[in-house]
């Protein structure tokens, strides 16, 4: 009785795996017989609606609305992976973005998909060109020629590319004998070429601080910061250079930003505490000024002084300056006012 009972037990658990088994076979065949059958349901667009993503992207593109444009090529991208008209317009968008980045790949998705696409060829040497990429943009100019003899874009484009490389060989020869003033002038003509090259822009950055010209170098290591995703090197390095120009606000902004791409990020966890209390003392003592408040903004003057660290000279120069505005001002004696502002006159003006 007790054998009969697990028996049927047995095979009830059996039918029930059968049952199981071949639902999940039915389904999976279902999926392939959809995925032949059902392409626009499944797997994409129909061609109609592919074209009809690519001529409404066309025309808001041709209105300047890019990013209602972008929405349009993706959705004909995704419809159909292997039409290469929508990549190249989806390139044309991301390049009017300023997306270079983005751009790239799609520009080489179209010569895959047709290689004797002349205008894709040539934009991917431009692109290729401007991020200082010689090697492979000179890659296309030459094939595009190879295929259009005449073709007088790239003629005139591998002329340049051409000079350009020799005028980087010269550049980096003259920073490397700290010449550093002749490599500016040749760094500046190159970036003209090639604003997206994060390299030139480097070196013409190092070259700005070698000759002390601070403002210009944070200039170009502000690009390299959205030239690169994720960069916080860039921002702790715009946001230490700004601290020595004595910009606390925007070393502020930009040690943030930062911290927005890593918060345990610990150099510039620490930059930040320190730029930000210099930063709030700062803007009390304009808001003193702002209401006349002589004797408040004398004494948050002398608090900074106690609590900057001494080879900022720039903001010593700022407190100091504060105290002789609010001095001469003040009830504060003459021998005193005398005293502080004829201090700042045998400091460096970092104003």
């Amino acid at each position: 009785m007790l054998l009969t009972i697990y028996s049927s037990k047995i095979h009830s658990c059996t039918s029930l795996l059968l049952v199981i088994y071949q639902t999940i076979l039915y389904l999976s065949l279902l999926a392939v017989v959809s995925d032949i059958f059902l392409p626009g349901a499944i797997c994409g667009l129909s061609s109609k609606e592919v074209d009809e993503h690519l001529e409404q992207g066309k025309k808001l593109l041709a209105v300047g609305q890019l990013a209602d444009a972008l929405t349009h090529f993706h959705s004909a991208v995704e419809g159909d992976p292997k039409n290469y008209v929508a990549y190249f317009r989806r390139a044309t968008v991301y390049l009017g973005l300023g997306k270079s980045k983005s751009a790239l790949p799609d520009l080489s998705k179209v010569i895959e998909l047709k290689p004797d696409f002349i205008a894709a060829r040539m934009q991917r040497g431009n692109v290729l060109f401007k991020q200082g990429n010689f090697a492979e943009a000179k890659k296309d100019f030459e094939t595009v020629i190879q295929t259009e003899p005449n073709n007088a874009d790239a003629l005139k484009q591998l002329e340049t590319l051409l000079t350009v490389i020799n005028d980087s060989k010269q550049a980096e020869t003259f920073y490397q004998q700290k010449e550093y003033i002749q490599a500016l002038d040749i760094l500046s003509k190159i970036i003209e070429h090639c604003p997206w090259s994060i390299k030139f822009r480097e070196l013409r950055a190092d070259s700005y601080l070698n000759v002390n010209d601070y403002a210009k170098a944070v200039t170009d290591l502000k690009a390299t910061a959205k030239l690169i995703p994720d960069n916080t090197a860039a921002f702790l390095r715009i946001s230490e250079l700004l601290y020595q120009m004595g910009e606390a606000e925007d070393s502020l902004n930009n040690i943030r930003e930062c911290l927005k791409l890593d918060p345990d990020h610990k150099q510039c966890h620490t930059h930040y505490i320190k730029i930000k209390k210099l930063a709030k003392q700062f803007d009390s003592i304009k808001e003193f000024i702002n209401a006349q408040k002589w004797t408040e903004c004398i004494e948050k003057s002398t608090q900074i002084l106690k609590l900057t660290d001494p080879q900022s000279s720039t903001f010593i120069f700022k407190a100091k300056n504060f105290m002789c505005t609010c001095s001469s001002k003040s009830k504060a004696s003459a021998q005193e006012t005398i005293k502080i502002c004829t201090e700042i006159l045998g400091m460096k003006n970092y104003t």
